[in-house]
């Protein structure tokens, strides 16, 4: 079975794409999870972070989790894809797959579609053009494997259960250098530059290991190809 693998640009009224076209230069990316979804917000400039992020809180009802530099982690205590992105409910109703996340810039948002039909894929674009502007990008077949590698890893909830401890610290030690083979700084080094007793920050550093594992398990046993049988044990 071939799959149709298409990229969309969409412009239609609604809060995400206001902000958007508020701040064209901005990028933006939504992941739901079905309860609550999580937006990223990367400025052009760190000075221009904070005015975008106070748009997005207003118009949005977003709130900040954490920023650095460029980018803010923000997040959306409910899911929103049924009030305000309704390209989700005409994806449906054409049997047609969005891959998150769904990206904004400069006043678009970008899609990607995945079908086995090209005439549903033709009919969401056609549904769509009655909601505002719709671009197809480009279009093209996958094979089996390769739709089933990106509708896994792409709804991913990989931030699901961390603590703002827990992802700060993953945070700190990448940027130190803390987790590179070999290592370019001493966990006692990071933890002081925290703030933390190395005993803290190192209970934070193994939770969070510990959850970005889990939440990653199922495409990691995917591809644990000595279980699959792929290669001698």
């Amino acid at each position: 079975m071939e799959f149709l693998d298409t990229k969309l640009r969409v412009q239609h009224p609604c809060p995400f794409c206001d902000v958007s076209v508020a701040y064209p230069d901005a990028r933006m990316a939504v992941w739901c999870s079905g309860r609550n979804e999580l937006l990223t917000i990367t400025a052009p400039r760190a000075d221009q972070l904070d005015d975008i992020v106070k748009a997005a809180v207003k118009v949005i009802g977003v709130h900040e989790v954490m920023r650095d530099g460029r980018t803010a982690l923000t997040a959306i205590d409910s899911c929103t894809c049924w009030e305000y992105r309704s390209v989700t409910a005409r994806a449906n109703e054409f049997d047609c797959w969005l891959i998150p996340p769904t990206r904004f810039h400069g006043g678009w948002e970008m899609h990607r579609v995945l079908s086995t039909d090209r005439t549903a894929v033709r009919k969401l674009v056609q549904a769509l053009k009655e909601m505002g502007s719709v671009e197809v990008v480009s279009t093209r077949t996958l094979d089996n494997f390769e739709a089933l590698n990106c509708v896994l890893t792409g709804p991913m909830p990989l931030l699901d259960g961390f603590t703002e401890k827990q992802i700060r610290a993953l945070v700190s030690a990448y940027e130190n250098g803390l987790l590179d083979v070999p290592a370019k700084a001493e966990m006692d080094e990071v933890a002081e530059s925290e703030g933390l007793s190395r005993s803290t920050y190192g209970e934070h550093l193994r939770k969070a290991t510990l959850q970005m594992v889990r939440n990653c398990y199922p495409v990691l046993k995917l591809y644990d190809r000595n279980k699959l049988g792929d290669e001698p044990k």
